[in-house]
């Protein structure tokens, strides 16, 4: 069974994650440089020959609605397809930043690690979630 993997996209940084190969557990893999260099750098970074899907958090706002992230996290999602031929699936990030930050809060660690890590944490969270609803 291939492994799935899922990002979490922001305009400077980009939160890394992937599954184990049976689909149960999701892994931390790293935070990237987003901006021009983030196609290579996701390149670089996930194991591709063994995924046969992406998962990309789609910035949905409490109320239901598309928040202002949302159209540059579809075109993001589009060109990695275009790029990656592996299908791409925008899912509701609601509150994975906060629980991202709040795991890392219960591990002591100060604000510039938590800082460092939360987006790694956010596509982790993301994609356990995920697991979870197909399992």
């Amino acid at each position: 069974m291939a492994r799935i993997a899922a990002i979490d996209f922001g305009l400077k940084r980009i939160g890394l994650a992937v599954s184990d190969a049976k689909r149960k557990i999701a892994l931390p893999v790293n935070v990237v440089e987003g901006g021009k260099k983030a196609l290579h750098n996701i390149r670089e970074s996930l194991p591709l020959k063994e995924i046969d899907l992406i998962l990309i958090g789609l910035p949905i706002e409490m109320n239901g609605k598309k928040g202002a992230m949302a159209a540059v996290v579809e075109e993001f999602a589009k060109m990695l397809h275009d790029a990656l031929g592996i299908p791409i699936q925008l899912v509701d990030e609601r509150l994975s930043s906060k629980g991202a930050d709040t795991q890392l809060k219960e591990i002591s660690l100060n604000r510039k690690s938590r800082s460092e890590k939360i987006d790694m944490v956010a596509a982790m969270l993301l994609l356990q979630t995920y697991l979870d609803s197909i399992a």
